[in-house]
């Protein structure tokens, strides 16, 4: 082959690797339009100790500090879509079309990452405490075994700080076994993003450090 007819060949070769592309994604988001498509094994609150420390294949917690009062905290977490001023992502948007001081344990949402999407549960409620979620459903099968999510929210001293607590677990589908908690500091930074972001939607500015 001449020179020209390789240069010809390998444009052809990445074009056909763009479409292939775009054809994948395309299917991908047309499939996490449904949410609730693949059951997942849902968690009982009696599970979730042992589920964040040991059973599940992959467990992280992040944390981060704020000046909003542990009420305003929480009935953000209830009432805004606060993924859905990130890019390619979206939610969490509530399934039972309560108000946010409706909502509590049995209340659904879904969440999207434009390619994949989750529907979750509550399943305890403390408000300005605690507020933990099982997942139910995803979008995809044969892909997760189980996932659940805790905000932990409390004040630290008395300067009007509130730090809350994100822990984020899951296992995947046939290679649960797998040392995924590995992961955790490739992750953590992501997370933490996304912790700070939620805290900040609104005017407010970050507290300042605590001097000794």
């Amino acid at each position: 082959m001449t020179f020209v007819e390789w240069i010809l060949l390998a444009i052809g070769a990445s074009v056909a690797i763009a479409l292939a592309g775009l054809l994948a994604a395309g299917v991908a988001a047309s499939i996490a339009r449904r949410p609730d498509r693949a059951p997942v094994e849902p968690l009982t609150p009696a599970e979730l100790d042992e589920y964040f420390q040991r059973r599940a294949a992959f467990a992280i917690t992040v944390s981060a500090r704020t000046p909003l009062a542990p009420d305003v905290v929480f009935d953000r977490l209830m009432g805004r879509a606060y993924l859905s001023s990130l890019p390619f992502l979206s939610g969490p948007d509530w399934i039972d079309g309560h108000s946010a001081q409706e909502r509590g344990v049995w209340s659904r949402r879904t969440m999207s990452g434009t390619i994949y999407s989750v529907t979750e549960q509550v399943i305890l409620a403390k408000p300005a405490e605690t507020l933990v979620l099982t997942g139910t459903a995803v979008c995809t099968p044969a892909t997760i075994q189980s996932f659940a999510e805790r905000f932990d929210i409390s004040t630290v001293g008395a300067r009007g700080v509130t730090e809350v607590s994100w822990t984020v677990a899951g296992t995947p589908r046939w290679v649960g076994f797998l040392p995924w908690r590995w992961a955790a500091p490739l992750v953590s930074p992501v997370l933490a993003f996304v912790l700070r972001h939620i805290l900040r939607l609104g005017a407010f500015r970050a507290p300042r450090a605590e001097t000794a």
